[in-house]
């Protein structure tokens, strides 16, 4: 799917360009001109609808293509960036590096300016289809529109999902507001909109469909194109595993000690169920799979349809940023130095997270007794997953002038090596997921990517950590009325034999399956933006965000040995516990007539 564009570029242009960063700027609904809006026809109005996609997350936001990653102990990035602040302890209400309050803000106006402004689009839309003719033309476009409107709500409800796991509870705001009104806006707390989400999905579930691929049925009461077609357009726009899947996420961070102090067993329950209900609804079959090449979830090296929930492609992808083709910037910035045009500027993972893959032979953590870990050759019989995620020295990456495959010199003065040049890595180690891998970054070749937000795996260990809290490992009880489909650690193990690797054993105790299952997201979901938030909402930070980040110094000693020393690359700070969350905007809190409360600590 395309980044959608607006048709209706300068009543656009008028309303979007107004906007500015801060929460209470009204401006937009000022500036626009309501009539032509709303009587601008369906393409229009669609795209206008569709514009709310654009604001979905990309990743590498965070300047200079630096990943959340590199302020967590997932990376380091290697120049100079406003995240560091991150790791320095140097941020807060006038200089958040991840500043995205006015932003979602300024999404969730835009959905609310299109659900207010369309509420009579059966009206609307049908003034370009009056003659016979059209009809046909009206009755599918009432029903995309019918669609769009929910995927609005959906995404509303994205956005707040976004806001409320940096900054906990914030003001709920469902119509657009007057000047007046704005200021006067109050938090709702994180209960309410963790309420809030989960009522959106699940009424906009029903509306939503369940595939957009061979889209064309429903009979009956529903209308619907009816020629059983395939339109590409419709591609990674939002269907109905995608309002499943959010209202797990947030039934979870509802749970989760951050915002659960009392540790109810309820909410854990809550989210086991919602779960459940993920697994046993039949419109999300096409997603309940986990695809056998881990590295074709977030490159396309043939067919961009691939990149979306497209049903058939065997993919597990639930909801991605809509793809864009635009070059190989990503991975000029990540490609290791010594390749012309690479390492502009790199995530480098850090030996953190290289530590925390297990072993390939044993299923047991590195560090534990018997696992098989020899620290002479680090990355022998190691979790597959690594080798998908990390690049190593002496590995495979990108290609020579002569299109051979390039072996990695991030050893010892090598031509990749710590220190290099400016924009190599810091730590030893070089980025692979998410990366195309496969062609010569010195021309202008390409390749469709997109940003994975949702998929099958994450529903997996989601479930999985609310059903060992409310139930332990092994149990598999009635849920809402419906027998567990799998029990916490049988969850896990889908993921885990993906990835080809040992099951976890029956009989672990509560907390040590914890340990196990939290280490499994952080292996399986690294670099999407989930270890930066798992450990606050488990609220661990001060232990993890406080530990020095390592590298490993690699020195060649022959043709193909090497020897392997840990070095700590940087000290880090997080004060807890006013870093467990982001400090509201100053500029937001002083023009908010006190309304709008400030985070403890900030």
């Amino acid at each position: 799917m395309k980044k959608y564009l607006t048709v209706l570029s300068l009543l656009l242009a008028v309303a979007l360009g107004s906007c500015k960063k801060d929460f209470l700027d009204t401006n937009l609904q000022q500036n626009y001109d309501e009539e032509l809006f709303i009587n601008s026809g369906f393409d229009n109005l669609k795209a206008f609808g569709m514009g709310t996609y654009n604001y979905l997350p990309q990743l590498n936001g965070y300047g200079s293509n630096a990943l959340l990653a590199g302020a967590s102990d997932e990376a380091d990035f290697a120049r100079a960036t406003p995240i560091q602040r991150f790791n320095t302890g140097a941020w807060g209400p006038f200089d958040n590096p991840d500043d995205v309050f006015g932003d979602y803000y300024k999404a969730i106006r835009h959905a609310n300016l299109f659900l207010e402004k369309t509420v009579d689009y059966k009206t609307l839309i049908i003034k370009d289809t009056i003659n016979a003719a059209n009809r046909a033309i009206y009755v599918q476009n009432l029903d995309d529109f019918t669609k769009l409107r929910a995927e609005v709500r959906f995404l509303r409800a994205y956005y707040y999902m976004e806001l409320i796991k940096r900054y906990g509870g914030v003001p709920l705001v469902t119509t657009v507001l007057t000047e007046e009104s704005a200021k006067g806006v109050a938090r709702n707390t994180f209960q309410e909109c963790v309420s809030f989400i989960v009522k959106e999905c699940d009424e906009v579930y029903p509306v939503l469909t369940n595939h957009y691929t061979n889209y064309g049925l429903p009979s009956g009461s529903r209308v619907g194109r009816g020629d059983g077609g395939t339109d590409n357009t419709r591609l990674g726009r939002v269907e109905k595993p995608a309002a499943l899947a959010l209202k797990l996420r947030a039934l979870l961070y509802a749970a989760s000690p951050l915002q659960n102090d009392g540790n109810l067993r309820s909410r854990w329950e809550a989210a086991a169920a919602a779960g459940q209900q993920f697994f046993s609804d039949p419109n999300t079959a096409q997603v309940r799979v986990l695809n056998t090449s881990f590295p074709d979830l977030f490159t396309a090296q043939n067919t961009v349809n691939n990149l979306t929930p497209r049903k058939g492609a065997n993919s597990g992808i639930i909801l991605t940023r809509p793809f864009e083709k635009n070059g190989n910037t990503f991975e000029r910035a990540n490609y290791p130095v010594g390749i012309t045009n690479g390492g502009l500027g790199v995530t480098a993972p850090s030996q953190n997270l290289v530590d925390a893959f297990e072993m390939k032979t044993t299923g047991l953590p590195i560090a534990a007794a018997g696992s098989g870990y020899d620290p002479t050759r680090p990355y022998l019989n190691r979790d597959p997953r690594l080798d998908f995620t990390v690049v190593v020295a002496n590995s495979v990456m990108g290609r020579n002038i002569d299109n051979s495959n390039r072996l990695t010199q991030s050893y010892e003065g090598g031509a990749d090596a710590i220190g290099a040049k400016a924009g190599a890595t810091t730590t030893g180690y070089y980025l692979r997921k998410m990366v195309v891998t496969n062609f010569d970054v010195t021309k202008a070749d390409s390749k469709p990517k997109a940003w994975v937000l949702m998929r099958y795996a994450e529903v997996l260990l989601n479930y999985a950590e609310a059903m060992n809290e409310a139930y332990g490992p092994d149990a598999k009880p009635s849920l809402n009325g419906v027998a567990a489909t799998y029990s916490a650690r049988e969850a896990v193990n889908l993921v885990r034999a993906r990835a080809t690797m040992p099951a976890l054993p029956l009989g672990l105790a509560q907390a040590a399956f914890r340990d196990r299952l939290r280490n499994e997201r952080r292996v399986e979901l690294a670099f999407e933006e989930h270890r930066f938030f798992d450990v606050r909402r488990w609220k661990i930070a001060d232990v993890t965000e406080n530990q020095p980040l390592l590298g490993m110094r690699v020195v060649k000693t022959g043709a193909t040995t090497f020897t392997y020393q840990p070095f700590v690359v940087e000290q880090r700070t997080f004060v807890g516990p006013k870093m467990y969350l982001y400090p509201f905007p100053y500029n937001d809190i002083a023009n908010s007539n006190g309304s709008l409360t400030q985070n403890p600590g900030w």
